[in-house]
């Protein structure tokens, strides 16, 4: 199995539960990283989008509130 694959876990009664899976780092307009890398993703909480840096600013695709 791949080291970045995700791990389900039977839990009886034809349920089971995926565990493994990568997380994406969150933050508000006023504490985005300091220094980030181009490519760099997140969500901002403070505007329900999720960012990407470019190497010179950052852009963001809005998301629905569920």
């Amino acid at each position: 199995m791949a080291t970045n694959s995700p791990l389900f876990i039977e839990l009886g009664q034809g349920l089971s539960l995926m565990t493994g899976l990568p997380t994406i780092n969150s933050w508000g307009d006023d504490n985005r990283p300091e220094e980030p890398k181009k490519g760099t993703i997140g969500f901002n909480t403070e505007t329900y989008q999720l960012e990407y840096f470019d190497g010179s600013g950052w852009y963001g695709v809005a998301l629905s509130k569920a």
